[in-house]
């Protein structure tokens, strides 16, 4: 099959989530519509892509804002079709956290808030007004090891910050605020986030004994996620060069006082990095096309207030990597990066690889953002702010899923040809993705199962230059070959 029947049939597996056939109709059109319309990716231009510009939209924004379903099992087909693609029991299942900001200018758009801009420096940050997403992906990668790797997104939480109350604000209204503050802030999101993905992969058989490796930024190496992971879920994060880290307490150590928790101070992840007394290991990891060896050092185990007296963690410090922007050029080298890992008998391997996977959550921000448009919709009602960025995403990841499935992970020659000044490329964008699919579904519609003339092009016709009434149409619109022909590509999109 190629990519736009394996797409259409994962779609079926939405069949269920939604309470009508006719509104999984609707849901399903406007999945195409979202991913081929073009320039901006609203339900308007979703709604004109598909050719029904002419009839009534009040259904089709209906589906957002008053149809009762549930985002988030948009997402168990992606789960389901994914597990199949994962190596073999006891390999663990690895996946990735992160939030992102979608820009919306509008000022009367639920949960829209000031946030920090992502893309700022680091010396001057900017804030921007948008929405806040948490998203998990999971990683998928070829058996063998050695080629590029893909992220599913699996969830898209909404995680809008706490409206602040003004300076003179009752007392009750302050306290109140920063327990709501405290309650739904990014940690205990993300937190919530994994603990949901955990639930889901225990619901299912393949599984429910496996591990779970998260990977995250700093913001997430914190004390609520630290501390309120869940069963059978390791998490590795990164941690300041000067954390305060410890060493485990001997048992056989008399103190006088109360009982210590911690033991003697450890040495800090930039002194492991600096110290000759701490091996280098040799680690080769595939990345950036091909399997590298990465310089890294392993210290543990150690303790972190954060984290906790009983819970021991293992230091990972990678050494920074070194580069040329050009052949013949001075050698340049990154920043190290120092990881934590909850779980201290994990594989080194495993570790550094998952942590250099967690690279594709970035491309998928990039991609959802600037390709597919999440967010882009000019909705008001709280429904379809929360409902119409998720099925974005689960689309999304669908497409993903279904290059995966139809044409392997690598770029094959069923994709439209590179330009002239692209040499190679591992794997297809989701560029190619969208444009392959729009190839596809134009060539379903103009096959030999939907037979198409052209006669009317070349019928010769009396030149009137007085202008008539237009020829009303059955459903009272006016005659336009034009419109006929959009419907015979509309056909291609729907359920015969």
């Amino acid at each position: 099959m190629n990519l736009f029947q394996t797409m259409d049939l994962l779609l079926q597996d939405w069949n269920h989530v939604f309470a009508r056939q006719r509104t999984f109709d609707r849901a399903r059109r406007l999945t195409y519509g979202q991913l081929l319309s073009v320039p901006r990716h609203t339900t308007s231009a979703a709604i004109c892509t598909i050719g029904r510009q002419f009839l009534d939209w009040s259904a089709d924004y209906r589906v957002f804002s008053r149809s009762p379903w549930n985002p988030q099992i948009l997402f168990d087909a992606v789960i389901d079709h994914a597990i199949p693609l994962l190596p073999p029991f006891p390999a663990p299942v690895i996946a990735a956290i992160d939030d992102t900001a979608c820009k919306k200018s509008g000022r009367r758009i639920p949960g829209v808030a000031t946030v920090r801009d992502p893309q700022s420096p680091p010396y001057h940050v900017n804030l921007i007004r948008g929405l806040r997403f948490v998203q998990a992906s999971l990683t998928i990668a070829p058996l063998h090891g050695k080629g590029p790797a893909r992220a599913l997104p699996v969830r898209f939480q909404p995680a809008p910050p706490v409206p602040k109350p003004k300076k003179n604000a009752p007392a009750p209204q302050l306290e109140e605020f920063k327990k709501r503050k405290k309650a739904f802030s990014l940690a205990q999101i993300g937190l919530s986030t994994i603990v949901d993905l955990r639930q889901a992969l225990d619901a299912r058989e393949d599984t429910r004994l496996r591990q779970l490796l998260i990977t995250g930024d700093g913001s997430y190496t914190n004390q609520v996620l630290l501390k309120g992971l869940p069963p059978h879920t390791t998490l590795i994060g990164r941690i300041r060069q000067d954390a305060d880290l410890h060493l485990p307490l001997d048992p056989n150590t008399k103190t006088s006082g109360r009982p210590r928790k911690y033991g003697p101070q450890a040495p800090t992840p930039r002194e492991v990095l600096s110290s000759d007394e701490v091996r280098s290991l040799q680690v080769p990891c595939f990345a950036v096309g091909q399997v590298r060896t990465f310089n890294v050092k392993v210290f543990g185990p150690v303790l972190w207030h954060k984290a906790g007296h009983d819970k021991p963690l293992l230091l990972v410090v990678i050494k920074p990597v070194g580069y040329r922007l050009r052949k013949g050029s001075k050698l340049l080298y990154r920043e190290p990066a120092f990881l934590i890992c909850t779980d201290p008998n994990l594989d080194l391997k495993t570790i550094v690889q998952a942590y250099v996977y967690r690279w594709e959550i970035e491309v998928n921000h990039h991609d959802e953002k600037s390709v597919i448009g999440v967010a882009q919709a000019q909705t008001r009602t709280p429904k379809a702010v929360d409902r119409q960025p998720q099925l974005q995403v689960a689309a999304y990841s669908l497409l993903q899923l279904a290059s995966i499935l139809a044409h392997g992970f690598e770029r094959t020659d069923d994709y439209l040809p590179l330009p002239k000044w692209r040499s190679h490329s591992p794997r297809p964008s989701t560029a190619d993705l969208v444009d392959l699919l729009r190839q596809q579904i134009i060539g379903h519609t103009f096959s030999a199962d939907h037979e198409i003339t052209f006669g009317h092009f070349v019928e010769g016709q009396e030149p009137d230059m007085k202008w008539q009434k237009p020829l009303l149409s059955p459903a009272g619109l006016p005659h336009c070959p034009e419109i006929s022909r959009l419907e015979r590509v509309t056909d291609a999109i729907r359920l015969n």
